[in-house]
Parts: C-alpha cells; sequence; structure tokens
C-alpha cells in the first residue's frame, strides 16, 4: 500500500519536472529515447503541440451534455441505468451519492459506429460486446448534438492515433516487435467523458463499502474523488485545467502539474508485466477538488485475442497464471463496473477455460 505522506506541492514537487514531448518529434519518430526514459523515472509523461487539438472545444462539449436534464441523457444510458436501451458498454453512465443525485457522470465513446459481425462469427459473446457500436444523442433533445459528436469523433481519433504511435516506439525502444501486434484490433479501447461533483465523505461510503480495501480519504483528510489505483494498459489522460490529480512518485504523493492542450500518456500493469518491469506503472488517484471536474481518460487496449501470458523475454507474466488472451481477462475486470460484461454464458465458447488456455 502507498505509504501515509502527505502530498507536495510547489517548486519542490519533482512532477513539474516529467518530459512534455512535442508531438511532431513523436509522430516523426525522433522521441523513442525520451519517451523511454520518462516511462522508466515516472511511468507517464506529457504530450504537447498536438495539431487539432481542440481541448477548450471538448470542455464545451461535455458542459453541453452533462447539464442536460437527466432524462434527455437517460436516452443514450447504457441498460444498466435505462432498462428501455440494450447497449451495454458505450453511452451514457453514473454513480449516485447517498442522496440518489449524480455525482460521477461518464460518457463512453468507442471506435466502432456500426457492428459488421454477427455473435456466431466471434469466439464468445463478450467478444461481440467488445465490438458495440457507439451510443450518440440525437438532436431532437439536444440540439448541439453534431457539435458534440464532431468534437469527441476528432479527440478520439486524435488518441487512437497517437496511442499507436506510443505503442510503436515502445516496441521499437524495448526491442519487442510483437507488442505492437498486440494492438491490432484494440477492440476495448475506451474514450471516457467524464464528469465530478463535489461530494461529503458518506457519498463514498455508498460507493465503496468498507469490505472494498479502497481509502477514500487523503492523509490530510481530503476526500477522494477516485481511490489510488493503477490502470491497465496504455492511458491518454487530459485534465485540462484542472487540478487533483496526484502521483505516487518514490514513495510520496504529488501533484501533478495539469498543462492545458496536453495530453498525459500514463503507464499501466500489463504494460510492467510484459516489458519484464522496465517499463513501471503509475498509481494514481484524485483529490475531490469540491467543484465540478471534466476529464477525459482514453484507454488504449490490447486486441481480445491478445496472448499476454509471456512477457519480452518469454517470462511468464503475473496475468498469464491464469489468462492466456486479453480479452477474457478485462472482461473480469470490466464486470465490476459493468456486470452485464460477465454472466453464465458471456465468456462460453462459442467458456472462459476454452478462451483462457487455448491459442
Amino acid at each position: 500500500m502507498p505509504p501515509e505522506t502527505s502530498p507536495i506541492e510547489g517548486p519542490h514537487n519533482p512532477l513539474h519536472n516529467v518530459p512534455k514531448i512535442n508531438y511532431k518529434e513523436l509522430i516523426e519518430g525522433h522521441a523513442t529515447d525520451q519517451i523511454l526514459k520518462a516511462m522508466k523515472q515516472y511511468a507517464f509523461f506529457y504530450i504537447v503541440n498536438i495539431p487539432g487539438f481542440d481541448a477548450h472545444g471538448e470542455v464545451k462539449a461535455m458542459e453541453s451534455f452533462f447539464t442536460l436534464p437527466q432524462a434527455v441523457k437517460d436516452t443514450c444510458a447504457s441498460v444498466k441505468h435505462n432498462p428501455n436501451n440494450t447497449n451495454i458498454l458505450r453511452g451514457y453512465g453514473h454513480t449516485k451519492s447517498s442522496g440518489g443525485v449524480p455525482i460521477e457522470e461518464v460518457f463512453n465513446i468507442g471506435q466502432y459506429e456500426s457492428r459488421t459481425i454477427d455473435e456466431s462469427e466471434v469466439s464468445c459473446r463478450a467478444e461481440f460486446i467488445s465490438r458495440e457500436p457507439n451510443t450518440w444523442p440525437t438532436k431532437e433533445n439536444f440540439p448541439q448534438s453534431q457539435e458534440f459528436r464532431s468534437v469527441l469523433e476528432n479527440g478520439f481519433k486524435i488518441r487512437m492515433f497517437l496511442a499507436r504511435k506510443i505503442t510503436e516506439m515502445i516496441a521499437q525502444g524495448l526491442n519487442y516487435p510483437g507488442f505492437v501486434n498486440m494492438f491490432t484490433e484494440a477492440e476495448f479501447t475506451s474514450f471516457y467523458l467524464k464528469k465530478y461533483k463535489a461530494r461529503e465523505s458518506k457519498d463514498n461510503s455508498h460507493i465503496y463499502r468498507s469490505d472494498s480495501g479502497y481509502s477514500m480519504k487523503a492523509e490530510d483528510g481530503r476526500d477522494l474523488s477516485i481511490p489510488s489505483h493503477i490502470d491497465t494498459t496504455i492511458t491518454l489522460l487530459t485534465t485540462y485545467t484542472n487540478g487533483g490529480l496526484q502521483a505516487l512518485y518514490k514513495n510520496e504523493w504529488y501533484d501533478v502539474p495539469s498543462v492545458m492542450g496536453s495530453m498525459m500518456m500514463m503507464s499501466g500493469s500489463l504494460i510492467k508485466d510484459l516489458s519484464d518491469g522496465e517499463l513501471p506503472a503509475l498509481r494514481h488517484r484524485v483529490i475531490d477538488i469540491k467543484t465540478d471536474r471534466y476529464s477525459t481518460p482514453f484507454f488504449f487496449n490490447p486486441s481480445f485475442h491478445a496472448h499476454i501470458n509471456r512477457s519480452n523475454s518469454g517470462r511468464e507474466t503475473e496475468v498469464g497464471k491464469e489468462f492466456l488472451k486479453f480479452g477474457p481477462w478485462q472482461v473480469t475486470q470490466l464486470h465490476r463496473d459493468e456486470p452485464l460484461l460477465l454472466h453464465s454464458t458471456s465468456l462460453h465458447c462459442n467458456n472462459l477455460a476454452k478462451l483462457a488456455t487455448t491459442n
């Protein structure tokens, strides 16, 4: 567990030294050494000067959607929140406070606008769900829907391109040619729009049970809106001008500086495992800043059938002790938030055992 130390701000914060890598250098293949050095030292870095990236437009789009009446937002909610719908992964969702009011809201965007396969053509229902098309609000009840969609489709495209280039740089730097091929399909890749509202301690108690293992208090007594955790693989996070994000660096919590117009690349547990520990994973959390907070994490994930049981050196990975492929492992991770992903037949083969142990 992270040590009980208070976060450090100001000029003594070493995270002010985290590299800010120019988009042009990255895209032209000149940033491999910078990327590997930053990941080894900090487990994250910034990408700056990104052409076509409309950070202000994304914030405006989120504000316009999340301030809609609840009934309008629910028209594109997942089936967990609106039983009249059929979408499981994509679209709108929320977490409610102890008083029943949404205090965390999300909108999940993927890479598919239509589904071109039948369930009989894939290994299991979970793989079919991973290819779920997006669910967008319509102009009938959201006049800004076209602009909302246009801005965020552009944001998805930029992030997907960046994530693939970063994957290539990692593969090159680690001499790991098979790494890129693990992300060919990347079906579970998700672009989350997130809005957090101010909360009280009782709201966190309502969301996270006492046996959840999560602490929702910082060492100085402040409430957390996201507990200490490590992501899965490659995350491109945009915090805009919002504070609150903290990272664990050399066993101390530090505030992560927000850089408007940038994206942060954050390394996850599977990257650490596959790289034989060369690239550490970033442990991070978010302090409740007691006002509305917007952020957009983009989770770039391996393909459903990518083998994750062996590292770059051929060593058995921690995940590989139970799972051969990424998809079944990811489903067991996601089902806590999306319970309909994992049930008695979702990994039935067309079965968990077959997917986990066969080629």
